[in-house]
């Protein structure tokens, strides 16, 4: 009988430790984008990357370079290296995880736009953070919502 009594004693301490556990593993490290779900609008659903997306983060600075899904123009015209250029972003700057959030300040980007004090800073809100797994969650200006999920590679 006093077995019987433990288990929601167990069952209620792991609900408080596991959560703050994961809360404290680190973003440090080189992330794979894996794929990104959009969970609302005309583009609902799941897209599964055909292309690399890495993130990397270090105790500070952060860095995400991906090329966009498809097939990537081939030749050496200048319209075909322009098209292949188009298909490829990268961004890098400083970051401050706060709580479940990441609030980016991108310092260097390939899409200047996003480095204006207009557009800063990018806040992501972690939705699942492991040893191995990545969930990031990002709502626009429209109101869609995505998540972006994530495998450790180192």
């Amino acid at each position: 009988m006093k077995r019987l009594q433990l288990r929601p004693l167990i069952l209620a301490m792991a609900a408080l430790v596991i959560p703050a556990a994961a809360s404290a593993q680190s973003l440090e490290g080189v992330w794979k984008g894996t794929e990104i779900e959009i969970l609302n609008g005309p583009d609902a659903g799941v897209i599964v990357y055909e292309n690399p997306r890495y993130l990397i983060y270090t105790d500070a600075f952060f860095m995400w370079a991906f090329e966009s899904n498809g097939v990537r123009p081939t030749g050496t015209s200048d319209a075909a290296i322009s098209q292949a250029a188009q298909m490829y972003q990268s961004t890098g700057g400083t970051y401050i995880r706060h709580g479940n959030q990441i609030i980016y300040n991108r310092l260097v980007a390939l899409a200047p736009l996003t480095m204006l004090p207009e557009n800063q800073p990018l806040v992501r809100e972690i939705r699942l953070l492991t040893r191995y797994h990545l969930e990031t969650q990002l709502t626009n200006a429209d109101g869609i919502t995505s998540i972006l999920r994530y495998v450790r590679v180192e």
